[in-house]
């Protein structure tokens, strides 16, 4: 008997959530359920991220997408009730072929008849096994050994996008292979970024929040995603080193794969061939990716000789709020006027997002931000952390100008407030009782940061379109401020007698009492908003 190529197309692979709950939908599925789907719901975020990169990569290639009709098309896309269901099945039967998880020509994201000494393991594929280090994990015995045809497939996505750097397994006929073994290259693509991804309210609303339209790249060549292009072979691209377009970036193949299915049991996957692929440099790429925000580099422009962005990934130590300047970055228009590059770019979902409000997008829509990512452990060669996390706002703080900085300016202010005031006031408070301060110094910090976070939630969330931005930017304020202070009390109390009586630091008394008030003088500064304007002998008080 044959078995079953196992078409993506039409077999169910993607979990999604809707009103009912959790299951398996195709490819054909996804698309015309997307408008009562929820959400993706996949083992991890980061597999959520790179599926709905792979929904998007087929959206694109169904939708025309000229740059002079690029609003108009997608003003058309929102107001409609599905997605447009005629033009994406025409373009799932043309493909067809190249869906075959198991095709012996080109299955999808594979290669044919990929060979190596050894094989790889299911631990190579999985990103929720620690690599050598099972016993940390859920998973156990049966579920290490296989996979099912639907969660290979899921991983398979996953894996040409986030798969760490490291050695990889050395492919027969890769011409980069010594010993045996397959060198560094870099990890997959996206797991470089920090994805910032626009969600809405079902799967049909986030796949169009995020199909930025009218950005083609080359008119010489079409982009083209990895399966309208010829089936790969075990070594690297070379008459294709470079993605052409956004598309071709979407489902870049950072690695070669093939999925080896049990022979008893063909419904499993047993193991798994996972070599290099194709390495990408990834300086510069913010004109093809959307997803992510971008940093001046400068130490890499002595190096490229031109301005030079590389990706923002995401710091595991800081939750979403603390970011959001870099999120809303404004600062390529300012860095225009002074004839100097920008220091940041925010995502360029973000910057359609606000083309698009009030042009077929109202701005009153609420959106939720997504930030999703990994940070590698040690040269990159193993996943030590993925970041998972959102925030609530309407699409009138992404797109009016005003309040994109009003946030800004509300995310950079609590951040003084925390690190300098809070985090002084703890040092000092240690100073004071003769004790260490970096402890109480970060745990002063810890707690500023923790508190703060759902009522900066609360704030940004019921910022719209009329809303004034120097009154919600003192309304902030003054927010953080009643938040603080009384930290600042618990902390003074804290520190009990010997903080009260205080002691010499360097030529200086510090006590409790004089750490209280510095820390009230830091917060005038930092949240002048938060404090009734002083009258002249009132400030000759606070600044005796």
């Amino acid at each position: 008997m044959t078995e079953s190529p196992f078409n993506l197309i039409t077999e169910p692979w993607i979990r999604v959530r809707d009103g009912e709950g959790v299951r398996d939908v195709s490819l054909r599925e996804c698309f015309a359920e997307a408008h009562v789907i929820r959400a993706l719901a996949g083992e991890v975020a980061t597999q959520d991220a790179a599926i709905l990169r792979l929904l998007l990569a087929i959206l694109h290639r169904s939708v025309a997408d000229l740059p002079e009709y690029a609003v108009d098309v997608w003003r058309g896309l929102w107001a409609a009730p599905t997605l447009p269901l005629v033009a994406i099945d025409q373009y799932l039967d043309r493909v067809e072929g190249r869906f075959n998880l198991f095709d012996d020509v080109a299955p999808f994201l594979q290669v044919a008849d990929l060979s190596a000494a050894k094989t790889s393991g299911l631990v190579k594929l999985v990103a929720d096994v620690p690599d050598g280090a099972p016993f940390f994990t859920t998973r156990a015995g049966v579920e290490l050994e296989s996979l099912s045809l639907s969660e290979a497939a899921r991983w398979l996505v996953h894996v040409q996008a986030f798969d760490p750097s490291g050695i990889k397994t050395g492919m027969q006929g890769d011409p980069r292979v010594k010993g045996g073994k397959g060198y560094p290259i870099g990890t997959g693509w996206v797991g470089r970024c920090g994805l910032i991804i626009a969600e809405g309210v079902t799967l049909k609303d986030t796949l169009l929040l995020n199909l930025v339209l009218g950005t083609g790249e080359s008119d010489a060549e079409p982009d083209l995603p990895v399966w309208e292009r010829k089936p790969l072979g075990p070594g690297p691209e070379h008459r294709h080193p470079e993605p052409l377009g956004p598309i071709d970036l979407l489902t870049w193949p950072a690695r070669r794969v093939r999925l080896v299915r049990s022979p008893d049991q063909p419904g499993r996957v047993i193991d798994v061939l996972l070599g290099n692929g194709d390495r990408l440099e990834v300086a510069n790429r913010h004109r093809l990716e959307f997803m992510s925000g971008w940093r001046r580099s400068r130490n890499q422009e002595k190096t490229h000789g031109v301005p030079t962005y590389m990706p923002r990934g995401h710091d595991p130590s800081r939750r979403l709020w603390r970011g959001m300047a870099g999120v809303l970055a404004q600062d390529a228009r300012a860095g225009a006027v002074r004839d100097e590059p920008a220091a940041a770019r925010p995502p360029q979902v973000i910057e359609w997002l606000s083309q698009l409000a009030g042009n077929g997008l109202p701005p009153d829509v609420p959106i939720t931000l997504h930030a999703v990512g990994v940070s590698y452990g040690t040269q990159d060669a193993s996943i030590d952390a993925a970041y998972d996390d959102e925030l609530s706002l309407t699409v009138a703080v992404a797109s009016d100008p005003a309040l994109r900085q009003t946030v800004i300016d509300a995310t950079l202010c609590a951040e003084d407030a925390v690190w300098q005031g809070l985090g002084q006031l703890g040092s000092n408070l240690a100073l004071a009782a003769g004790r260490a301060v970096e402890g109480p110094r970060e745990r002063a910090r810890e707690a500023g940061y923790d508190r703060l976070e759902h009522a900066y939630a609360g704030w940004l969330a019921q910022l719209g379109p009329g809303s004034d931005p120097d009154a919600a930017l003192a309304e902030w304020q003054k927010t953080v401020r009643s938040v603080l202070v009384p930290i600042g009390d618990d902390l003074v109390t804290q520190a009990g007698l010997a903080a009260l009586f205080g002691r010499n630091v360097g030529g200086r008394h510090i006590d409790s009492g004089l750490a209280s008030l510095w820390f009230g003088r830091s917060l005038r500064k930092t949240l002048p908003h938060a404090f009734p304007v002083p009258s002249a002998q009132t400030k000759e008080t606070i600044d005796a």
